[in-house]
């Protein structure tokens, strides 16, 4: 049965991540780098990559509503009329677990009788719901009526590379559907090309443009998408090592980063990593927004005279002082896009350090 849910196109030309987002992620853990590495230096590879990111969400999220003319000459939607709302993600149909269209496509198709049991879920918690299908009088179908979505893609930067454990960090903020945290059932990273740039300007954030190939071998995976970024592991890093300052770097403590110079790295004007100068003006350790450790203004030139500061699609970007990883941009002031914001590397490393230690649990098991 061919069933009108959505627009099934998922390649993605320019940004749409923003950059903004909370959530946490489950487990709770503030030594992971001690645990891991005493009290040496830890290094990891440092990278400032554009990547392209899809995630495949936890059930189908509806997104609309679409009606059609029954055999009875009635034109309505059977979701609609049965209370369902946007937002609600199916994740069952008659016990059946539902994770993307496919899936969801699959059981409708073979169902013996209209009335069907929806299983679902939205910030309220789950319900189940009772739907009568009515066939479509021109196709002698049963529908649904809904316009949904399983997956959600763009462009973000990689922050960096862990080479003991494989894993890595990116975004240094969650991607978010509305004010949550997007829920995902898995996801993948692609090799991304930036093509263009809208300038941000006061009360209009700019943006990167650029696409990736949905056909293009995956170079990782994606594992948790929180407040702290996404994580998962790399598995072509070929893919990600395309820039002349891809490099080895020492991790900064929290309590060694300070107010002063610092640079960042980024590929935002010609799609070619490289260092900008940007400036330190407020460390914020007490502030209860862990993506919003730091204050920082973009002071290089080159960047200004590009994209006028910072933009979507810039959020992971790594930022060094002193020879040393300290963060990754997260966040742009809309009022004045050469200020943001920055989160603590230290963060990122802790969730990265968590999500390697689950993996390694599974392996184990």
């Amino acid at each position: 049965m061919k069933t009108s849910y959505k627009n099934k196109a998922v390649i993605v030309f320019f940004l749409t991540i923003c950059l903004l987002g909370r959530g946490s992620y489950s487990v709770s853990a503030k030594n992971s780098l001690k645990n891991n590495h005493g009290d040496k230096t830890r290094y990891v590879v440092v990278c400032g990559t554009p990547v392209g990111i899809r995630l495949k969400s936890h059930g189908v999220i509806i997104t609309g509503f679409i009606g059609y003319t029954t055999e009875n000459n009635e034109y309505f939607s059977p979701a609609k009329e049965a209370g369902l709302k946007e937002g609600d993600r199916i994740i069952g149909i008659n016990g059946a677990c539902i994770n993307s269209i496919d899936d969801m496509q699959d059981v409708l198709e073979n169902c013996t009788e209209p009335k069907i049991l929806l299983s679902l879920e939205n910030s309220q918690g789950k319900f189940e719901k009772d739907v009568t299908l009515n066939k479509d009088s021109e196709t002698n179908e049963l529908k649904l009526g809904i316009w949904g979505r399983d997956s959600i893609s763009g462009i973000g930067t990689l922050t960096f590379f862990d080479e003991e454990s494989g894993m890595y960090g990116a975004l240094g903020h969650a991607i978010s559907d509305g004010r949550e945290p997007y829920d995902i059932s898995g996801g993948c990273l692609k090799a991304a090309e930036i093509t263009g740039i809208k300038k941000g300007v006061a009360g209009s954030p700019g943006e990167l443009r650029g696409f990736f190939r949905e056909n293009d071998t995956d170079i990782g995976d994606v594992r948790i998408n929180c407040e702290q970024g996404i994580f998962g592991h790399i598995d072509k890093l070929e893919g990600v090592s395309n820039s002349t300052e891809f490099c080895r770097l020492a991790v900064a403590n929290n309590s060694e980063i300070h107010k002063g110079n610092a640079y960042i790295m980024t590929s935002a004007p010609d799609g070619e990593v490289k260092k900008y100068s940007i400036e330190i003006t407020q460390i914020n350790k007490e502030s209860t927004d862990g993506t919003k450790c730091f204050n920082l203004r973009v002071t290089d030139k080159r960047l200004l005279e590009c994209t006028g500061g910072i933009v979507q699609g810039m959020s992971g970007s790594p930022i060094i002082q002193e020879g040393k990883l300290i963060g990754a941009v997260t966040h742009v002031l809309v009022n004045d896009p050469t200020r943001g914001y920055g989160i603590f590397i230290e963060n990122m490393l802790e969730t990265a350090n968590l999500v390697a230690e689950e993996q390694a649990k599974k392996d184990a098991s």
